[in-house]
């Protein structure tokens, strides 16, 4: 019988699916996508009917080769991801190698385990063109705002700049939180605080003013009140016993699970993705692999009647049957997708104590979080007994109230602990006398509204209709390797960079980055999924309405951007603009007169005027060729140099070559990382060509490839960068392996 070709995106869930259909089929990788819109143009024909123009991606000429010779002869089933991006990969996939889209050739999975597997294979089915129609919709948008505003940026900033549909307006609401923050002006206020019962407690109510909404703003009105307590005796008026239930949790679905492993153990969403990726598509389990969660991005809390019931017995015959939930009805947010599960473990009786020693720290780490919300959101509610104490002095006017909490039954936090009892839990009695001790004024001041995380960013473009879970990581990851943003430990803080062009986007192309505008597109692209909407219109009234902005902005290209005052004054006493040019920020003055901004200047601003403190040039310790003073290290329009310390009465300078991370695979010298004339990266041996002709698009390292001893290249992959071979196209983390 004729083998049977399953083609996956990965090469590590290839090993996995090989291992439960066995030898009558065999598994091949596409390794992500193999067709796209060209680099180099444009690629979109948009006169009348509109029509994307797809090549081979560069690189991946190999593999299509590979795949179209491994299809000969055989039944193919196009095994990509379930969700949008998955189904445009089988589409183009399928266009490669001659498949019918009409045939039942493509089958889907939410998790990689041999029984759902096997009844995959049993269940093939079309290609879904309207998800296809959605996702070419996506990429179109995105096409049509980089390839037509990019352009726009690279004249208005003199820099090889860029701007994306959805970037823009993610970027926009961090410039926006950064404009509160910076303006944001603190306010003083006081505070009384007392220990009651042990626990220290904050003055609620003061002559029936309640202090949360209207805290004293003057330390004489909190001297007054302190002064009155102080004196005053007090004693419990009303006590409130009550039986609370804390319920159980939902499981994790994409946002979430980026929130909270961004929260609890500061991972980045990017990395968080990355590891989630690993755990689904299969790790090695005592020689073998092995997949141990769902499909990691989703959008949907549903859970499997299946793994529902694997769950329970799991929870009964570890906890006690009190310990299992009851069903109950979740429904999803709008717009939900619910292609797949939540993200759960794959089988629920792998407790994370099982994988100690066999897996790395990371994703140990991961799946225990993931393990622990699922089984949890499968358990019972937790039950608090709660007394609630109102203290009052004989006239009323000072009014204190203590909650306590003490857990009677732990239901779910018997494995995801919230830690909500009080350290305390007196029997208290409503006339009783009580001591308030050691009453103090505090000075506090209001806080400014706080930066966004990674987590509490992701939580917004959901809340506002922005991206989809499969396009949050790479959101966050385009800002940060745009330099529009930076990571502050967990804060991500929008560069100068990223405010003008911001400040721009939002002057000149209003609807791009508008929260509305772009949640509106993203309903549309789920209209078109469902059949609701033609995608033809949708890009067509999209394109019609972008072109007319454009040709407007295009003619007052003058006026829609404006450089910011500095405190920097030029030659004629005049205050400095700061501009930013392709190798960063510089100055120039209305007269014309121009500066550039030493490396390790600090740049501040406050959205009315730009404070630099200017850093002096870096001395070396290394004497001018020409006149012997010493050299020192500048920056300048065209980035760092070296030039002579009494510039400008001797012109002596030189370039900083910059090196690659990794030694010349051919000789083992010095490789230079290099610009060609269309402005793309590449690397060449320091030795080329008088005795070496290395030369590589992708950045070389000092790792090998475990399994055929070839050097290992840098390569950016979905937003992260990762280690590959070109030999044997495996991949790998940087953390997983040994330096040459």
């Amino acid at each position: 019988m004729t083998k049977k070709l399953v083609i996956v995106e990965s090469p590590a869930k290839a090993k996995t699916i090989q291992k439960y259909l066995g030898k009558d089929y065999e598994v091949s990788s596409s390794q992500g996508h193999v067709r796209d819109l060209p680099e180099s143009k444009f690629g979109v024909k948009m006169n009348g009917k509109i029509e994307p123009e797809f090549e081979i991606i560069e690189g991946k000429e190999k593999i299509v080769k590979e795949l179209k010779t491994l299809s000969k002869g055989k039944e193919v089933l196009l095994a990509t991801d379930n969700d949008r991006e998955g189904e445009s990969i089988a589409w183009h996939l399928a266009w490669i190698l001659g498949l019918s889209v009409k045939d039942k050739n493509r089958i889907v999975f939410n998790e990689i385990t041999e029984k759902v597997i096997k009844e995959s294979v049993k269940t093939p089915r079309s290609v879904d063109l309207k998800m296809v129609d959605s996702q070419l919709t996506r990429r179109i948008l995105d096409r049509i705002v980089g390839y037509k505003i990019s352009p726009i940026l690279w004249r208005v900033f003199k820099g090889n700049l860029s701007a994306g549909r959805v970037q823009s307006a993610a970027l926009r609401i961090l410039v926006d939180q950064e404009k509160k923050v910076r303006t944001f002006k603190p306010q003083k206020y006081y505070e009384i605080k007392a220990k009651i019962f042990e626990e220290k407690i904050k003055l609620r109510n003061f002559d029936g003013e309640a202090l949360d909404k209207k805290p004293f703003k003057k330390a004489d009105e909190a001297q007054k009140a302190f002064d009155y307590i102080s004196k005053s005796k007090f004693k419990v008026i009303d006590v409130v016993n009550e039986e609370i239930k804390v319920k159980a949790p939902l499981p994790f679905k994409t946002s979430t699970l980026q929130q909270n492993a961004s929260s609890m153990m500061g991972f980045t969403v990017s990395k968080t993705m990355k590891l989630a990726q690993q755990l689904y598509e299969g790790v090695n389990l005592d020689g073998e692999m092995t997949a141990l969660i769902t499909y990691m991005r989703t959008d949907s809390y549903r859970i499997s009647d299946l793994a529902k019931a694997e769950s329970k017995k799991y929870i009964e015959k570890n906890f006690g049957k009190d310990f299992i939930g009851l069903n109950r009805v979740i429904k999803n947010v709008e717009n939900a997708q619910d292609a797949h599960e939540a993200i759960r473990p794959t089988y629920p009786d792998m407790a994370p104590e099982k994988l100690k020693g066999k897996i790395s720290k990371d994703l140990l780490e991961l799946y225990t979080l993931i393990w622990k919300r699922f089984m949890a959101s499968q358990m019972s509610d937790s039950v608090y007994k709660k007394s609630t104490v109102t203290i009052s002095d004989e006239k009323n006017r000072a009014i204190f109230i203590v909650e306590f909490r003490k857990r009677i039954f732990d239901g779910f936090e018997r494995v995801d602990d919230t830690k909500g009892e009080t350290k305390t839990f007196p029997d208290v009695k409503k006339g009783q006398h009580v001591d308030v001790e050691d009453l103090s004024i505090e000075e506090e001041m209001t806080s400014p509204p706080p930066r966004y995380t990674e987590a509490t960013l992701v939580k917004k473009l959901e809340t506002v209709g922005i991206g989809r879970p499969s396009t949050y990581a790479t959101i966050i990851q385009t800002l940060l390797d745009r330099k529009y943003v930076v990571r502050d430990k967990k804060t991500l803080i929008p560069t100068f960079l990223g405010v003008i062009v911001s400040e721009f986007l939002s002057k000149a192309f209003t609807k791009i980055v508008d929260l509305k505008f772009t949640a509106t597109m993203e309903e549309a692209l789920d209209l078109i999924e469902n059949g609701k909407e033609d995608w033809q219109n949708v890009l067509k009234n999209f394109d019609e309405d972008f072109e007319s902005n454009l040709d407007n902005v295009k003619a007052n290209l003058k006026d829609s951007f404006v450089s910011i005052e500095t405190d920097v004054k030029a030659p004629d006493g005049t205050y400095m603009y700061l501009k930013y040019g392709r190798y960063g920020p510089y100055l120039e003055s209305k007269s014309g007169d121009r500066m550039s901004i030493p490396s390790g200047s600090k740049i501040d601003y406050d959205w009315q005027k730009v404070h630099i403190e200017m850093a002096k040039p870096e001395i070396l310790d290394e004497k001018c060729p020409k006149c012997g003073a010493p050299l020192v290290k500048r920056i300048g329009r065209y980035g760092e140099f070296i030039s002579c310390s009494r510039y400008p009465e001797c012109d002596y300078t030189r370039a900083i070559p910059k090196y690659a991370r990794g030694k010349c695979p051919k000789c083992g010298g010095n490789v230079l990382e290099r610009k060609s004339k269309k402005g793309k990266t590449f690397f060449i041996c320091e030795n080329n060509p008088a005795t070496c002709d290395f030369i590589s698009w992708y950045e070389p390292s000092n790792y090998r490839c475990p399994e055929d001893g070839e050097v290992l290249y840098y390569k950016k992959k979905k937003g992260s960068e990762v280690l590959f071979c070109q030999t044997c196209k495996k991949e790998y983390e940087e953390s997983d392996l040994k330096k040459d």
